[in-house]
């Protein structure tokens, strides 16, 4: 097939697109992912989703190195989906050069880390949690956006709900810190602690919300929120306490009006109203 013939098959979507992946896959997958990287977005996407296929992971992730830096959103996901696959399939192989990434120039290819080690998380292989958590702690500190949400997004959806004992053990590390933006990842990451785990975050909550910096007391306010979600009432009782503690009064009150505006955790702002 040519990369116009494999392109129309591809852009057809469903099993004509499995297709083309099972038939390149038999192929040299890094010569077919060169042939379409210059074509349009929908033949970048393929050439991402495809290196997550192929057998040489040093030369696939130095193809998809630019690939996660996309200009289009979906060819990113993708990329990072590869880079997953790769570093689940050749994790050895791969996890060195995704170190060198988290010094790379572009914030995208940054991001690409944290990104990658979620899609690589497992909870069979308890072996790789250490390894994927310091993959991503350096990139705590990144003040650059994208980094940022990457990270985020990568403990909130990927590890914690993959390695939830381990990832909220790290947590409670990281909130010793004295940098705002780990201290800002503590608190978001807690926000989107299991019930299991939501008055031990509120714990650790505690010792964040005493930071003096606005950008962390607001990330506080907002897992505060978030947590009330799933667990009203220690949220509420948590709150309670904090409306008497005039270092924390601020953020209890953040917190609450978050809540109402939500209108979905009523059981914790009732928890929370001072008792006669």
């Amino acid at each position: 097939m040519t990369p116009e013939q494999v392109l129309a098959a591809w852009r057809r979507g469903g099993a004509a697109r499995d297709r083309v992946l099972v038939s390149l896959s038999k192929e040299d997958v890094l010569d077919w992912a060169a042939r379409l990287l210059p074509g349009p977005v929908e033949s970048r996407r393929l050439a991402a989703t495809l290196l997550g296929r192929s057998p040489h992971p040093e030369d696939a992730l130095g193809l998809l190195r630019r690939l996660v830096a996309d200009g289009d959103r979906y060819t990113r996901g993708a990329a990072v989906q590869a880079g997953g696959d790769l570093l689940a399939r050749f994790f050895d192989e791969v996890y060195p050069i995704l170190g060198a990434w988290r010094t790379d120039p572009s914030p995208l290819v940054r991001r690409a880390v944290a990104l990658i080690a979620g899609a690589a998380a497992d909870p069979v292989r308890l072996d790789r949690v250490d390894p994927l958590l310091r993959l991503v702690s350096p990139l705590l500190a990144d003040r650059a956006l994208e980094v940022r949400t990457g990270v985020a997004a990568a403990l909130i959806h990927a590890l914690f709900p993959a390695y939830p004992d381990d990832v909220f053990a790290q947590l409670t590390y990281w909130s010793a810190s004295h940098d705002e933006q780990v201290l800002w990842h503590v608190a978001t990451a807690l926000g989107g602690a299991p019930p299991e785990l939501a008055r031990r975050g509120l714990i650790v909550l505690r010792r964040v919300g005493l930071s003096g910096r606005r950008y962390v007391r607001a990330a506080v306010a907002r897992a505060l929120a978030r947590l009330a979600a799933t667990s009203p009432d220690a949220v509420g009782a948590e709150l309670r306490r904090w409306l008497d503690d005039e270092e924390r009064l601020p953020i209890a009150r953040d917190a609450l009006s978050r809540i109402s505006e939500g209108r979905g955790c009523a059981a914790a702002t009732a928890s929370a109203r001072p008792r006669a």
